[in-house]
């Protein structure tokens, strides 16, 4: 269990950083010589892509994590609480960082896990 909670965490870590990153190199001052704007220059719809599936993984590896966690220093499992407050604080910050179509596209993505989470209950 602990080695599940360390290998998820990082991996939440490791997609953060890359949303960070997308936010950062998506400023109007430095967009024209940073991997976004080439992304761009290629498809506009892949540099949205990206960042939405950036998101919905930090969403998933975060619930995940949230999950573990709460088993393991508490013996119960996490309740549907946790997880709706995560989708609602990802879709806030997707929606703050790369706008309201991102933000849209990874709690519907996102509600497709959650989905699957409940359907793991039977």
């Amino acid at each position: 269990m602990m080695r599940s909670t360390i290998i998820t965490v990082l991996l939440t870590v490791v997609f953060f950083v890359i949303g960070l990153a997308f936010w950062a190199w998506s400023s109007p001052e430095v967009i024209d010589t940073s991997p976004v704007g080439a992304i761009n220059e290629m498809n506009p719809a892949l540099t949205v892509l990206i960042e939405v599936l950036v998101m919905v993984m930090a969403f998933i590896f975060l619930s995940v994590t949230a999950i573990n966690l709460k088993l393991m220093l508490t013996n119960i499992r996490a309740g549907w609480t946790e997880v709706i407050v995560i989708l609602i604080v990802m879709a806030i910050m997707s929606s703050a960082m790369f706008g309201l179509f991102v933000g849209a596209a990874t709690v519907v993505l996102s509600l497709g896990f959650v989905v699957y989470l409940y359907l793991l209950q039977d």
